[in-house]
C-alpha cells in the first residue's frame, strides 16, 4: 500500500514537473520572439523567420535544456520556504532561507573567487606602450608599402561600431566578417539558405559597417563559415561527405546558392576580399571539379580579391585550385609546443619547418601566403593545441596572457617579415569585452593587443 502511494506521489510530481517545464519552454520562445521583434524594429514576419532559422541550433544545444530547469528549481526553493514559514513561522523562514539560499550562494561565490585567484596567479609584468598607437584619423595604409594585410575577425561589431576606430588606433587595416551557414549534420546536404528578410537585415548591418570602415580607410574580407548544428564526435566541417552523387550535387547547389548571395553582396557593398570557403577539406578532395566550377561562378559576380581558408595540418598543401585565387589561405593553428609554458626561443624554432613548407608552396604557385586565421587563447598550454575551441576544463584553467603574448611574438619574429607572406586575419575581436581576465581567443585588453599594434605599425 505504501509503495503504491509513493508511486502515485511520484507520478503526480512528474506530471507537475513536465507541465512546468513545458510552460517554461513556451515562455522562453515567446521571450526570444519578443526580443527579436521589439529589439531591432522588425515586422512580425521577419521576427518569425529569424526564430525559425536559429531555432534548430538552439534546440540541439544541451545548455538550453539545462537553463529551462532553473525556473523549476527556483519554484521548488520558493515552495520550500513557504512550507518552512507555515511550520515554524518567521524563524523557520529564516532558517530555510539560510540553508536553501544564503549558504549555497556563499559557497558558490567563495568557490568562484578562489578559482579566479588561482586562474590569475600567473606573474607577467607588462608595460603598455601607447606610442605605437595610430592617433591619426585614418589608417596609415602600411599594407600598400609592404603588401601585408593587417586584419582581425570581428564579432558583435554592429552594436559596437566605435570598436572600428579602436582597431584603426591599434594599426589594423582590415576586418573580417563571418556570417554562419547552418548545416544540420556533416553527411546531410541541406544548408540554411538565408531567407530574403534575414538577408536584407544582413545587408543593412553590413552597409553600416562598411560606411564606418570607409571613414577610417579600413578594408573588409567577407568569410562565410559553415557551422554544423549537431555535434557528432570526430565530425566537423572538414569531414563533410555525402553518400551518393545526388546528395553531393544537392550540397554543392545549396552551397553555391548561399555563397553567391554573399559574393554578390560583397561586390555590391565594395568589400575588398571574399573567402570562397573555410576548412571544407573533404569536399575539396572529393569534388575538385565542383570547386573549379564554383570559382568561375564567383568570378562572374565578384571582382575583388579571392582566397580559400585551408586547414593547417595537411589540407593547405593539397588544395588543387590555388592558381585560380589571389592568395593561398591558411587557417594557421600550427602546434608550437608539446608542453606548457614554452619559451620564446622554443616557439620560434617550432615555426621553422612550417616556414619551409609555406615558402615552397608560395613559390610553386607564385602566390602569397595569407593567414586567413591565426589565434591563441590566453591560456596555459595554448601553444600545444591552438585550434582547441573550448571545453569545460578551460573554466578551471590558469589564465596565461604571457603564453598568448609569446605565441604572437614568435609569429612576428619568424613569419611576418617573410617576402612570400601576405598578411594575417587574427582570431578574434569580440567587441563586447570589458577586461582581459579570461581564457578566450580575443586580444582585447591584453598585452597581445599592444604587441600587435607595435608590430603592425612597423615596416
Amino acid at each position: 500500500m505504501a509503495l503504491q502511494i509513493q508511486k502515485e506521489a511520484l507520478k503526480k510530481r512528474s506530471k507537475k514537473f513536465l507541465i512546468f517545464y513545458g510552460i517554461t519552454f513556451l515562455v522562453s520562445w515567446f521571450v526570444l520572439y519578443a526580443l527579436i521583434y521589439f529589439g531591432n524594429d522588425r515586422t512580425l514576419g521577419q521576427a518569425w523567420n529569424i526564430v525559425t532559422e536559429i531555432g534548430g541550433n538552439i534546440l540541439t544545444h544541451p545548455i538550453y535544456w539545462g537553463i529551462l530547469l532553473v525556473p523549476y528549481l527556483l519554484f521548488l526553493i520558493l515552495k520550500g520556504l513557504v512550507t518552512n514559514y507555515k511550520k515554524r513561522g518567521v524563524k523557520g523562514l529564516l532558517i530555510g532561507f539560510g540553508w536553501k539560499i544564503a549558504l549555497p550562494l556563499l559557497l558558490f561565490f567563495g568557490f568562484k573567487q578562489g578559482l579566479q585567484q588561482y586562474r590569475l596567479s600567473e606573474s607577467f609584468d607588462y608595460t603598455w606602450d601607447t606610442s605605437v598607437e595610430n592617433t591619426s584619423p585614418t589608417i596609415r595604409n602600411l599594407g600598400a608599402l609592404d603588401n601585408k594585410q593587417r586584419g582581425i575577425h570581428t564579432f558583435n561589431i554592429t552594436s559596437n561600431l566605435e570598436d572600428i576606430e579602436k582597431l584603426k588606433t591599434h594599426n589594423f587595416e582590415w576586418i573580417t566578417l563571418t556570417p554562419f551557414i547552418w548545416q544540420r549534420q556533416y553527411n546531410l546536404p541541406e544548408l540554411g539558405v538565408p531567407s530574403e528578410e534575414r538577408f536584407q537585415e544582413t545587408r543593412k548591418r553590413y552597409t553600416k559597417i562598411k560606411e564606418t570602415c570607409n571613414q577610417y580607410g579600413i578594408h573588409i574580407m567577407l568569410k562565410p563559415h559553415i557551422w554544423l548544428r549537431e555535434n557528432i564526435p570526430g565530425k566537423w566541417r572538414s569531414n563533410i561527405e555525402m553518400s551518393d552523387s545526388e546528395s553531393w550535387n544537392l550540397w554543392f547547389d545549396n552551397y553555391e546558392t548561399t555563397m553567391l548571395l554573399y559574393a554578390e553582396l560583397a561586390e555590391e557593398l565594395g568589400f575588398e576580399q571574399f573567402c570562397i570557403g573555410t576548412e571544407l577539406e573533404s569536399t575539396v578532395r572529393e569534388k575538385p571539379e565542383k570547386w573549379l566550377s564554383f570559382i568561375a561562378k564567383v568570378k562572374a559576380v565578384y571582382t575583388g580579391k579571392l582566397t580559400y581558408a585551408a586547414n593547417w595540418n595537411v589540407e593547405y598543401q593539397e588544395v588543387p585550385f590555388w592558381s585560380e585565387l589571389d592568395y593561398i589561405g591558411i587557417q594557421a593553428y600550427f602546434p608550437l609546443s608539446d608542453h606548457d609554458s614554452p619559451s620564446l626561443d622554443q616557439l620560434e624554432k617550432a615555426w621553422q619547418p612550417y616556414l619551409l613548407e609555406m615558402q615552397q608552396l608560395s613559390e610553386q604557385f607564385n602566390k602569397p601566403i595569407l593567414f586567413t586565421e591565426m589565434g591563441y587563447r590566453s591560456l596555459k598550454g595554448t601553444a600545444r593545441t591552438p585550434w582547441e575551441w573550448g571545453s569545460v576544463s578551460h573554466w578551471f584553467s590558469k589564465i596565461s596572457k604571457r603564453e598568448q603574448y609569446l605565441c604572437y611574438e614568435s609569429f612576428f619574429n619568424t613569419v611576418w617579415d617573410q617576402h612570400w607572406f601576405g598578411g594575417i586575419h587574427i582570431w578574434e575581436w569580440q567587441g563586447s569585452m570589458t577586461h582581459g581576465d579570461n581564457t578566450s581567443f580575443s586580444i582585447e585588453y591584453k598585452p597581445t593587443m599592444n604587441l600587435v599594434a607595435k608590430r603592425f605599425g612597423s615596416q
